[in-house]
């Protein structure tokens, strides 16, 4: 019990931000004194389950146990329900990407064969498609996309997703078919109707080249912002397997797994979270890298991207 008691104060410290004390802040979430709280933090005096779930619940931080013989790993996860309730799953999703924003160390590395979302945040009619076009696959309906499909809440929520997730360091390694699907998306819901505007269909797939001219600044000076601690890293691989995101911070590591089209699997396991990390090492060993020096690979690959969004220009204005 004390190696797993002190792994979880741990992970609890790696969530709170700088300028807030472990002890004081166990202190207060148990009702207890500082004094009995650096007792349960060194592992001297036993956390009871009571306390153990409050301070669960109080940081968000998973209590993690698995007998030796197992070898299950324990998920929690970021949905949306049935009843389309995104707004508090981007609430819920900002409260994430803000913790690990103001953590002293972070790093986000992401294998995915679909433009990440925060890239695409930043444009609120690619916000809303993309959205919507979930929306559709996930609950098996038929939602006509226009432009007040999604509430101003919600693409206030979203350029805020795109600003933090500007700030943390990161690495992307992206598959041959990353753009693709998104452009095929777009393809699919004009083709049956549900994207009926010509003009905003255009603007959409405009919207698709600002973010690929996006990912170009970034990857040129190597950084997503000014600030030289926001630095960024784009790999290209052929095939990729999974969307993953394993997030470090500190002394530990989460991972995030993409599932149901845009739900997400979370765990902090460590040796999960370990193996998802040599996992994507082994990747970035074998991808061609797209940042800094990379420039004719990256500028092959955009080439193509754009020609895919040019043609399906094409054949929505001549239709």
């Amino acid at each position: 019990m004390n190696n797993q008691q002190t792994v979880f104060f741990e992970s609890i410290k790696s969530a709170l931000p700088d300028y807030q004390n472990l002890a004081l802040s166990v202190a207060e979430a148990l009702g207890i004194s500082t004094n009995e709280a650096y007792k349960k933090i060194r592992g001297t005096s036993l956390l009871s389950i009571e306390q153990i779930v409050k301070l669960s619940n109080s940081f968000d931080v998973p209590f993690l146990y698995s007998p030796k013989a197992s070898l299950s790993v324990t998920f929690n996860y970021l949905s949306v329900n049935e009843d389309l309730d995104m707004v508090n799953y981007l609430k819920n999703l900002l409260s994430h990407i803000k913790a690990i924003k103001n953590s002293k160390q972070k790093h986000i590395t992401i294998t995915t064969d679909d433009i990440p979302v925060f890239h695409f945040f930043k444009y609120a009619e690619l916000t809303s498609f993309k959205l919507s076009f979930w929306a559709n696959s996930t609950n098996n309906q038929n939602i006509a996309y226009n432009e007040s499909f999604l509430s101003d809440e919600i693409i206030g929520l979203s350029k805020e997703l795109n600003a933090a997730y500007l700030e943390i360091p990161s690495t992307e390694i992206w598959s041959k078919d990353t753009i693709t699907g998104t452009i095929e998306q777009i393809r699919y819901a004009f083709e049956a109707g549900h994207l009926s505007d010509r003009k905003l269909a255009a603007k959409i797939i405009e919207q698709v080249k600002y973010c690929l001219t996006d990912m170009n600044m970034y990857a040129i000076g190597s950084k997503k912002s000014i600030d030289p601690h926001h630095t960024f890293t784009w790999y290209h691989c052929d095939v990729l397997g999974s969307i993953s995101y394993l997030v470090n911070q500190q002394d530990r590591m989460t991972c995030y797994n993409r599932f149901n089209t845009f739900n997400y699997l979370r765990t902090e396991d460590q040796t999960y979270c370990m193996q998802t990390k040599n996992w994507m090492q082994s990747l970035i060993m074998k991808s061609v890298s797209f940042s800094g020096q990379g420039e004719k690979q990256r500028n092959k690959y955009l080439y193509d991207a754009f020609a895919e969004c040019d043609a399906l220009l094409r054949e929505i204005e001549g239709t």
